[in-house]
Formats: C-alpha cells, sequence, structure tokens
C-alpha cells in the first residue's frame, strides 16, 4: 500500500480530502488478523508505532509525534499483510 508521507500539519488543519493519516486508519481496520476489536488494534498498532500518549489524547496536542508514529505505520503496511506481521514489523 502507497501512501503519502503524513506531515505534522496534517493534524492542525481541515481538509476537503482525506489526510494520509485518515487512509492509513482505513487499511489498519481491512488487515485481517485475530483481533476483532479493530479500535483496539489501532490503538496497539501506534503505541507500537511510538505514539505514547493515551488513546483519549488527540493527536493535534503533539502533532509532531504523531506524524512520526503514522510515518512509521506507513513504512511497516508496505511490507505487511497482517495484523501481527505489522506489529512484529514495529517492534523490530
Amino acid at each position: 500500500m502507497q501512501f503519502d508521507e503524513v506531515l505534522p500539519q496534517h493534524f492542525t488543519t481541515l481538509s476537503r480530502t482525506p489526510w494520509p493519516h485518515v487512509q492509513i486508519d482505513h487499511a489498519l481496520l481491512q488487515l485481517p488478523g485475530e483481533s476483532k476489536d479493530h479500535n483496539k488494534f489501532r490503538t496497539t498498532a501506534l503505541k507500537a508505532a511510538g505514539w505514547q500518549h493515551h488513546n483519549l489524547v488527540p493527536l493535534g496536542k503533539y502533532p509532531d509525534e504523531a506524524a512520526a508514529a503514522y510515518n512509521r505505520l506507513r513504512a511497516a503496511l508496505g511490507q505487511c499483510h497482517t495484523q501481527q506481521e505489522l506489529l512484529q514489523a514495529l517492534q523490530g
């Protein structure tokens, strides 16, 4: 899967077209795997990618950290086809 680079301003700017992090979220929801609770998997994947804040903290509060985490997800999604592969790639 190919996604554009996620930039910090994507979390603080409105747009009619979906930003790359929104497309990455959709891709996470479509990954096959053991977790059927896709929102929980998204939270787990973001933590594995480096997001160190609670899942209720808005991404726009720390846009640089959010962009870094989503760019790690973006790179890993290009190589992974399941939830487990993605988590292993992010931890390695």
